[in-house]
């Protein structure tokens, strides 16, 4: 109907908010894509990655950084991509160990099979799209210029500290968890700026004990 989306269960449980932050949108406008050509680990690296920007390196989510570690590819393959699903996000040859570690499941069954619709908050993401998926250019763009490269650097050297000192994937989806945030939902301000228990990014003012988050993070 006017002015609802079609929503895939398992990408709320994984953490996707209405309405989606400014980098979701521009990340689909990039790539010329719409939300069901996305999967459930494609929201999981998107979380994560938003996570560290706005909380970790202080900065506003970055597609040239996406770029530098990530590249899309279609799925099953590229002469018949999905409609659902047929957008994956992985690791660009030899970045996945400057980058967060954490291990994603390898496919998650019958995902598609649960989804509902739910109103298309403002601002509204694009409706799905029953066309063929077609990737554009950037799916696979490299290399990056040296104008992009010594733009990203001092947030690549941030990163690199702090992989260095402990940090990883499952540290970054503790702390949104901990914090009840949505990473990928429309926020006032920076996650760094966070001020609990009355953030008004959080979606509920209600704690969770270490045990609830451990539980949540092994789910």
């Amino acid at each position: 109907e006017l002015g609802e989306i079609m929503l895939f269960v398992p990408f709320i449980q994984y953490g996707l908010r209405l309405p989606a932050c400014p980098f979701f949108h521009g990340f689909l406008h990039y790539y010329s894509i719409t939300l069901n050509h996305l999967n459930p680990n494609s929201i999981l690296h998107l979380l994560i990655f938003v996570y560290l920007c706005k909380t970790f390196l202080g900065i506003s989510s970055s597609i040239t950084l996406f770029c530098y570690f990530f590249k899309l590819k279609p799925h099953p393959d590229a002469a018949n991509p999905s409609i659902l699903g047929g957008a994956g996000i992985q690791f660009r040859v030899g970045k996945k160990k400057e980058y967060l570690h954490y291990t994603l499941v390898d496919s998650i069954k019958n995902w598609r099979a649960e989804w509902f619709y739910a109103g298309n908050m403002w601002p509204p993401l694009e409706i799905h799209s029953n066309a063929a998926l077609v990737p554009n250019a950037r799916w696979e763009k490299e290399p990056m210029s040296a104008m992009e490269l010594e733009g990203i650097h001092p947030f690549l050297k941030q990163l690199s500290a702090m992989k260095d000192q402990g940090l990883n994937g499952v540290g970054v989806v503790t702390s949104f968890i901990r914090h009840r945030v949505q990473p990928l939902q429309e926020r006032v301000h920076y996650s760094f700026e966070y001020i609990r228990p009355q953030d008004p990014a959080r979606v509920t003012t209600e704690e969770l004990i270490e045990e609830e988050v451990l539980e949540r993070i092994q789910d």
